[in-house]
């Protein structure tokens, strides 16, 4: 094919639509090269304007509208410069250029043989592995693939990738400049300058307002100087040195400080100090944003684009504004998310507000403005709080497997709402807790510190929880459980999470537990470190020959219910600062605060006892009586209640000794206690199954039926039911009868004879005479006379 002046390769079109040329050649890949272009002394395939596709042409014509140019062809005549980062090479920290070698030899590799005849998995897999070979440890592809796309579209299509400032990071760390040393004497000399920057809002980045202070005094110096008769260029000399070692935000060099010195020290001796102002500032030619195209981009930025307002700027600059706002702007951006500073200043408060309600009303909730409460008049103890928190602290517990899992558990903590003071806590290692965890710690803190007249719990199963408050029956029995509420107390539910003091106090306790072992930050997953994930998975790993016994690295159960109570005991000691405790520590302010002459309700074993216990109707059946409490089950059978069985009973159940329930009839009357049944275990049962658990409870089931095997046998020996007779004709009866007449002759005719025939064997046996035969036959016939003769007759003789 041959050159011509009027085609344009891939990478010059993905140069100025800022993409990488392999994108650019699958989208030409079915358009026919218009001819061949030498690019790096390397032949590559070129197109025509008129040949590209209707989509590339649009964004090529928007792109160069936006950049100014005259139209495509001469934007693509006269392509973006390469790339280059924000700073140079020798401004940029030596750690940042380091990193960047690291990534240039681990990307270099993939970045040569990038067209080679390869899946995008193996290529991807071999790109990783290069990167870890160099860096010393694993990324995870996608990360690898942004690293390398981000190398692409620096280099422009180029394809010089031995260029270092492509592999740089975003926003590398500047090299820290040399510090600046006052000459000697100056600092004496010029301390009326030392003492206007030390007292600026910020020394070491003052506002405009106080650098024209700055300057201002720098030339009353001088003028001073002057007088007392230094030449001007020596007394210029001794400020500007004094302010670049003093003033380093002034200048970034000598000879910028020696430049702005002169041009403002000439027109401060022309004007005065109002010459030093920006003149910017009174810029007749100043824009502002009409209202429509100004109210389109905010909508523009809050619906599509989530409050970023760089993607929204770009479109509507391409297609959306009015006129008079791509004539201002189109073509003037430093780079493709830069938004002019008069615009961001702009809208940037309206849309972050606007974008937090987009996102979710609750959201915006948090935002809004608030009230600051006064504590004035609250006595301790007089209102309680209570929250639950997933600690940032792993510990271990026994898996039930012969080994261990790691958890975070749940704390749940009491404080008194006035002083913050943390009046209990409960450990639960599970990820969930039920009712039963919450009322047992309701138990230990009224029973140490007495009734509050408030509980102010969070929603949720705090609300919810029936075990605390009690709920009612609507057929035949209304109070079911014994709850808080009948001593008097007030509950109270958080709707916000800012309105929960104890919130506040949970984070400050999490704070104590920063420094313990398996601390897992505050968002885990971004905030844990490498070395806990390391020390989890050798505790955690199948590898029996690697695995380490997680007491290495975390705490048992035991020892972190231990390390929590020392937590707590610190934070309760530690004076805080706030408009609450005002130098305070908890404990003080809870024992300043305590209103004497209104003591909180004390407890004695009667009122602990039905604090403790949750009071409602059942039902008792061959299977006892059976509690559920969230997903547990606590059932209670044997002898003593089995003769309430079919009837209504008072369960009195103790949520912290569940082992015993209480049962009363209705009326509170005659008192029974029941053991909790227990679950045997399934070996044992085949093993022995007539001992251990599996025979207790089965003399429970026993038990709990015995009442009823006993009512069974009374009741059928007490009445006897007549029997029922059979229905059939006259004729079928009356020959039943005769067979049965005849079955009983014939019997007894067969036993009389036998009996005849024993008595004469007997007979022939003591006295040696042979029956004889005719005798013996007859014994068997209806003609039994001559056996009678015959034994008469031997009788008789």
């Amino acid at each position: 094919m041959e050159e011509s002046k009027n085609i344009v390769t891939a990478a010059a079109i993905a140069a100025c639509l800022d993409r990488t040329p392999q994108a650019i050649r699958k989208a030409l890949r079915e358009v026919e090269p218009a001819g061949i272009r030498l690019v790096n002394g390397k032949e590559a395939a070129a197109w025509s304007l008129a040949s590209l596709p209707a989509g590339l042409r649009c964004q090529l014509n928007a792109v160069a509208l936006q950049r100014r140019y005259r139209d495509t062809a001469a934007m693509l005549a006269d392509p973006p410069k390469e790339w280059q980062p924000a700073r140079p090479l020798n401004q940029i920290a030596d750690s940042e250029i380091d990193q960047a070698n690291k990534l240039r030899a681990a990307l270099l590799p993939s970045l040569l043989c990038q067209h080679d005849d390869i899946s995008a998995a193996e290529f991807e897999s071999a790109g990783v592995k290069e990167y870890a070979k160099f860096f010393g440890h694993a990324i995870s592809a996608r990360h690898w693939r942004s690293l390398f796309m981000r190398t692409l579209r620096r280099d422009r299509g180029v394809e010089n990738f031995s260029r270092l400032e492509i592999y740089l990071s975003d926003s590398p760390v500047p090299k820290v400049a040399p510090v600046r040393k006052l000459p000697p004497g100056s600092a004496e000399q010029l301390q009326e300058i030392s003492g206007y920057i030390a007292a600026c809002s910020n020394p070491q980045a003052p506002t405009e307002m106080e650098q024209r202070g700055i300057w201002t005094l720098a030339f009353e110096q001088h003028k001073n100087l002057v007088s007392q008769g230094k030449t001007e260029t020596k007394a210029a000399r001794i400020v500007r040195d004094f302010l670049f070692a003093a003033a380093p935000f002034l200048a970034p060099s000598r000879n910028a400080l020696r430049m702005a010195f002169e041009r403002k020290l000439a027109r401060w001796q022309e004007s005065g100090a109002a010459a030093l102002c920006d003149g910017r500032e009174s810029n007749g030619n100043a824009f502002e944003l009409p209202e429509m195209d100004r109210d389109l981009l905010i909508h523009r930025a809050v619906f599509n684009y989530l409050g970023d307002i760089a993607p929204a700027w770009r479109e509507l600059l391409r297609k959306g504004f009015s006129a008079a706002v791509v004539e201002r702007y189109a073509g003037r951006a430093k780079s493709k998310s830069h938004v002019p500073a008069s615009v961001m200043d702009s809208i940037a408060p309206e849309v972050e507000i606007l974008a937090v309600m987009h996102r979710e009303p609750r959201a915006f909730d948090a935002i809004k403005g608030h009230v600051t409460r006064n504590y004035e008049g609250i006595s301790s103890l007089q209102c309680i709080s209570g929250d639950d928190f997933t600690m940032n602290t792993y510990f271990y517990i026994p898996d039930g497997k012969g080994w261990f899992e790691l958890t975070r558990g749940q704390v749940i903590l009491f404080i008194d709402f006035r002083t913050s003071r943390i009046l209990g806590w409960a450990l639960e290692p599970r990820k969930s807790y039920s009712s039963l965890t919450i009322r047992s710690l309701c138990t230990h803190v009224f029973g140490e510190f007495g009734l509050p007249e408030v509980l102010y719990f969070e929603r949720g199963i705090w609300k919810s929880a029936s075990l605390l408050k009690g709920k009612t029956d609507p057929f035949s029995f209304t109070e079911i459980s014994q709850g808080l509420r009948e001593f008097g107390i007030t509950f109270k539910h958080a709707i916000r999470p800012r309105t929960k003091t104890v919130e506040r106090i949970g984070g400050m306790f999490q704070d104590l537990a920063e420094a313990e072992p398996g601390y897992c930050g505050r968002d885990e997953r971004r905030d844990a470190p490498e070395s806990l994930r390391k020390q989890m998975s050798e505790v955690l790993t199948e590898n029996l020959e690697r695995r380490v016994h997680p007491s290495k690295y975390f705490y048992s159960l035991d020892q972190w219910n231990q390390r929590i109570n020392t937590l707590v005991e610190k934070y309760n000691s530690e004076v805080q600062q706030g408009h609450m405790l005002a130098g305070l520590s908890p404990d003080q302010a809870f024992e300043k605060y305590m209103n004497q002459e209104n003591p909180r309700v004390t407890f004695n074993a009667k009122l602990r006892y039905l604090l403790a216990n949750d009071k409602r109707q059942v039902r008792v059946s061959l299977n006892g009586i059976t509690i559920e409490i969230g997903n547990k089950k606590f059932n209670y059978k044997g002898p003593e209640i089995a003769h309430l069985v079919g009837r209504d009973a008072l369960a009195w159940f103790d949520p912290e000794n569940p082992e015993i329930v209480t049962v009363t009839t209705l009326d509170q009357k005659n008192p029974i206690c029941v053991s909790w049944s227990q679950n045997p275990n399934a070996l044992e049962s085949l093993i022995a199954p007539e001992s251990g658990t599996l025979g207790r409870e089965l003399a429970r089931i026993a038990g709990q039926a015995s009442h009823m095997k006993t009512r069974f046998n009374v009741v059928k020996s007490k009445f006897v039911l007549p029997q029922r007779q059979l229905l059939a004709a006259a004729q079928a009866e009356e020959l039943g009868g005769e067979i049965a007449r005849q079955k009983t002759a014939i019997v007894e005719k067969v036993a009389r004879r036998q009996h005849q025939r024993t008595k004469a064997n007997r007979v022939a046996a003591r006295t040696g005479i042979v029956v004889p035969e005719r005798a013996q036959e007859n014994i068997l016939s209806e003609d039994t006379s001559i056996l009678a003769d015959f034994l008469n007759g031997k009788e008789t003789q």
